[in-house]
């Protein structure tokens, strides 16, 4: 691994570290495009009054046996447009907003997963994890930002607007429409306050069948040697089977509710229907039905709908709400989660961030009184430690299972913020571990990864060709041409470094630090899983390069031979450091 150490993009965040907060900083960043909406809701509605205006005049003239004039069709042409062209703006404005709020949230979460760092990540879970995350939670946002707030948005404009126009023509027919009106919101707030947990339900079960899965997949050979596929596929089919259901749950629930709130809509336009009918043929003639006209009673007829559609709208997208509230929570827990793993004893104001620049060009990294203690524990894995490697030492780590060597590596990688102390540490550093990851891609890809990693001075990316990479490749063992490299740097390797052995993918990430031009490598016990010609192989081809560039390597090791090729040995026991004779 080569660090990537370059200024994060400035955006403006979104997120909030409370969860009850997230949502209303979402509707608070929208409030802009919001406001537009609200004029665009405005003026669909003038559309639509408009247009059933000319159409119930029309109608009117036409039973009548008279002939519209010109301007009734003028009229109802210029409400089609504009209700269309205002409902297309509407729908642009809200997945313009979506989009961008989305994007930003996904750099937040980006963010605080590179002040997590790695070893605070695996605890949270695995690849397919984080991905749930980082695209089904954030997506799950989506019907939030682009129907659900737009939806609500309208419902505070539209209704109003055709009460009052009918509450101006017959304020019987504007009586009815603000009694059956608030039904359907009052029936919008009862559904869903059950809905949200079967949300929540649902996302936690996706997540976690994607999660299995991953296990599942990567642990395949080791299945299929131990004779346990069968029991792997039945506890897939079982985690399918639950997530089956608890979708089938979410349905249910949004089939029955849309049917019910249809159902409360029609029956208040059947009432609106009902009165405008008997007023015509004489059988109400109170208040102002006495005087309601053919035109009248169409144009209220046609409206009456009108008035209901934001709240349908509004109660179908309730839905998306329940799904927002539930992945909201779950988002804001990772972006208020703490970027230290470290605890201070004297609370959380009082750590510090341990990382500066490096003073001391003899010294390729220097921890001072560096403490570090988990919150859940009662000792410290590490408790005052001091450390000077000099430029080009080849020091070991040495110790116990446990005790804290691959913690002390993770603390100068800065994958892990200590409690307290100071770490100062050279800019360009390079971590290899015993299982190095190479990505899907040629050789070459991987090698220039190293080079991507660093760039010069003046910000530009410095050039190589391809035979410094041959050189670099023969330096470390795989000269090419190399039948087991048959393609030479063109040669692909797969995921999970496919096509490649061990001992092979050892070279190329040592390979990869040459390249990256990193002065400082952190190894953390990289001969583990090699037998012992291949790991001299793999000392011999590190120490001298590490002897030719000076270049510093700390690397945590059980084995004795490779300890015994360094020049100190440190040996961590009881959170101490001390050096092994």
């Amino acid at each position: 691994m080569i660090n990537t150490e370059t200024p994060a993009e400035v955006v403006t965040s979104v997120s909030d570290p409370t969860p009850d907060s997230l949502l209303k900083r979402l509707r608070v960043h929208s409030k802009p495009t919001l406001r537009r909406l609200s004029l665009v809701a405005a003026l669909a509605t003038l559309g639509t009054i408009l247009l059933s205006a000319a159409v119930a005049a029309i109608v009117s003239a036409a039973l009548k046996q008279q002939t519209p004039a010109l301007w009734l069709w003028l009229m109802g042409g210029a409400g089609i447009a504009l209700r269309l062209a205002m409902n297309l703006w509407r729908d642009h404005l809200a997945q313009r907003m979506s989009a961008k709020v989305r994007s930003t949230l996904r750099l937040d979460l980006l963010r605080q997963i590179n002040l997590m760092g790695p070893h605070q990540i695996s605890r949270n879970g695995n690849n397919a994890w984080w991905a749930h995350q980082y695209l089904e939670q954030i997506d799950a946002l989506h019907g939030y930002l682009a129907r659900y707030l737009p939806a609500k948005q309208t419902t505070m404009i539209v209704p109003l607007m055709i009460t009052v126009t009918t509450l101006a023509i017959d304020w019987i027919a504007g009586l009815l429409l603000l009694l059956a009106t608030p039904i359907i919101p009052m029936f919008m707030v009862l559904i869903g306050w059950g809905t949200e947990a079967v949300h929540r339900t649902q996302q936690e079960q996706q997540a976690s069948l994607a999660a299995n899965l991953l296990d599942r997949l990567q642990a395949l050979p080791w299945l299929r040697r131990m004779g346990a596929l069968s029991q792997s596929k039945t506890s897939i089919q079982t985690s399918a089977e639950d997530y089956r259901r608890v979708s089938m749950r979410v349905l249910r629930v949004a089939f029955l509710s849309s049917a019910t709130l249809e159902f409360f809509s029609a029956l208040s336009i059947g009432l609106m229907a009902i009165y405008i009918g008997f007023a015509l043929f004489g059988l109400v003639s109170f208040g102002p039905a006495a005087h309601i006209t053919l035109a009248s009673g169409l144009f209220i007829l046609m409206l009456a709908p009108e008035c209901f559609l934001p709240l349908r709208q509004l109660a179908q997208a309730h839905h998306d709400m329940s799904a927002a509230k539930a992945s909201a929570q779950t988002l804001s827990d990772l972006l208020s989660y703490p970027p230290t793993e470290g605890h201070s004893k004297h609370g959380p104001e009082s750590a510090l961030d341990p990382l500066e620049a490096n003073p001391n060009p003899n010294i390729a990294v220097s921890l001072e009184n560096v403490c570090l203690q988990w919150p859940d524990a009662q000792a410290p894995v590490l408790n005052h430690i001091h450390l000077e490697a000099a430029r080009g030492a080849v020091i070991g780590l040495a110790g116990d299972s446990g005790q804290g060597k691959s913690t002390l590596l993770n603390i100068m990688a800065g994958f892990i913020k200590p409690s307290s102390g100071k770490l100062t540490r050279d800019s360009r550093w390079a971590w290899l571990s015993q299982r190095p990851h190479l990505f899907h891609g040629t050789v070459r890809e991987n090698l220039m990864l190293g080079q991507q990693a660093n760039p010069d001075d003046s910000g530009q990316q410095p050039t190589i060709d391809d035979a410094k990479l041959k050189q670099v490749l023969a330096q470390v063992g795989l000269p090419l041409p190399n039948p087991l490299l048959p393609a030479g740097l063109d040669s692909t390797i797969g995921e999970l470094n496919q096509g490649v052995s061990g001992g092979q993918a050892q070279r190329l990430a040592i390979a990869r630090a040459i390249v990256s031009g990193a002065t400082l490598w952190l190894l953390d016990e990289p001969t583990a899983a090699l037998d012992t010609d291949t790991r001299d192989a793999l000392l011999d081809t590190l120490i001298s390069a590490a002897r030719e560039r000076n270049i510093t390597i700390i690397m945590a090791s059980h084995d004795l031979a490779v300890l015994a090729r360094c020049d100190r040995v440190l040996h961590i026991q009881a959170a101490q450091l001390s050096e092994q004779s």
